[in-house]
């Protein structure tokens, strides 16, 4: 059975990377969602490949050069901070990569996890701004937090406690 996954910032270094991987496991990884700030270029690439149901555009004029390609091709297209909060909350995913950049990855990290999403999370900012809401939200909900870039990972390593050796 397919994984389905959702990614938060698919233009940035973390998303396309991951969609790298992705592309080598594609009968084990079904990309339903995307999301860009401004790069309606690179996304429409993403789209073409990966076949989304839904894409998030940030900008708004990026967001206006892309609507009508994307409803061409069937794909729904969200706009702005509350089309990013739509997409994070929607649970008919079983993971989330946020790979935000800065403070914008905050509320939908927090958004994700208070709907019972598991989150894959590039996104520092998220735990250093509200650490303790995602906490807690995660003790609610049941959702899964797991580090995705190498800070995050070593940290992660460090609490469980592996050996030296």
């Amino acid at each position: 059975m397919q994984k389905r996954i959702s990614i938060l910032g698919s233009t940035g270094s973390i998303g396309v990377n991951a969609l790298k991987v992705i592309s080598n496991c594609s009968k084990e990884l079904e990309v339903l969602y995307l999301s860009t700030n401004k790069n309606f270029t690179l996304l429409l690439n993403q789209v073409q490949i990966f076949h989304p149901k839904a894409v998030c555009i940030v900008d708004k004029y990026a967001y206006e050069m892309a609507k009508k390609d994307l409803n061409d091709v069937g794909v729904e297209c969200l706009y702005g901070r509350q089309g990013l909060i739509e997409l994070s909350k929607r649970q008919n995913v079983d993971i989330l990569l946020n790979g935000l950049v800065g403070a914008p990855g905050m509320e939908p990290t927090l958004s994700a996890i208070e709907a019972g999403i598991n989150v894959a999370l590039s996104n520092k900012e998220s735990l250093v701004m509200a650490g303790d809401l995602i906490v807690k939200a995660m003790k609610k909900s049941g959702a899964k937090l797991f580090p995705v870039d190498s800070e995050h990972s070593a940290i992660w390593q460090c609490l469980i406690g592996e050996r030296i050796d």
